[in-house]
């Protein structure tokens, strides 16, 4: 029977083992790269109108999504077909020890006024965002759905991600939580 030390020394071995194997099978162009395929849903109670304005305006989404840092100054406030921006992404507090903000830069390709809004992401991520909006019958409220198909770039945090995709989840959802509630904030 393994003493306690010996086993903790497998698993650590075991998980070093598997991240040089993720490794190595970046490095010869094998199918190692992970993948993350999220889907995020807000219900903001205000008109579609009004929700869309706030996501489609530079200065808008400065005020209410903070850990969705702007750090470009370029271009018109209004977001549509061509225009781009870049984010500093402030991750949740506890990646955060381990890991500095990302950055994302998100090219919009199509846009459907007050429907849909579709986004080519590269940076520290690369994939695509499609974004979705749905207006209650009263009018009185909006749902928005994020659709995330995306990879993270860096080799090492793309093979980390086989172990810790937990954490990258948690990370992920405090910052569209923090985005909800600061919508919800600017809408009313």
């Amino acid at each position: 029977m393994p003493r306690g030390d010996d086993r903790h020394s497998g698993i650590a071995r075991l998980f070093v083992a598997g991240l040089i194997g993720a490794g190595a099978g970046l490095l010869a162009g094998g199918r190692a790269i992970k993948t993350y395929d999220w889907r995020t849903e807000w219900f903001v109670p205000a008109p579609l109108p009004v929700v869309y304005e706030a996501m489609t305006s530079r200065e808008a989404l400065r005020q209410w999504w903070p850990d969705m840092e702007l750090i470009d100054e370029r271009g018109e406030d209004e977001l549509r077909v061509g225009s781009s921006v870049s984010f500093r992404v402030h991750q949740a507090p506890e990646v955060a020890r381990l890991a500095p903000p990302f950055r994302i830069h998100c090219l919009y390709t199509d846009v459907e006024l007050n429907r849909r809004l579709r986004e080519v992401v590269t940076g520290d991520l690369s994939g695509v965002l499609e974004t979705l909006f749905r207006e209650n019958q009263e009018g009185t409220a909006t749902q928005v759905v994020f659709n995330w198909y995306v990879r993270v770039t860096n080799p090492i945090l793309n093979a980390l991600g086989y172990f810790v995709e937990g954490v990258y989840r948690h990370s992920h959802d405090s910052v569209m939580k923090a985005g909800e509630s600061g919508l919800i904030d600017y809408c009313n």
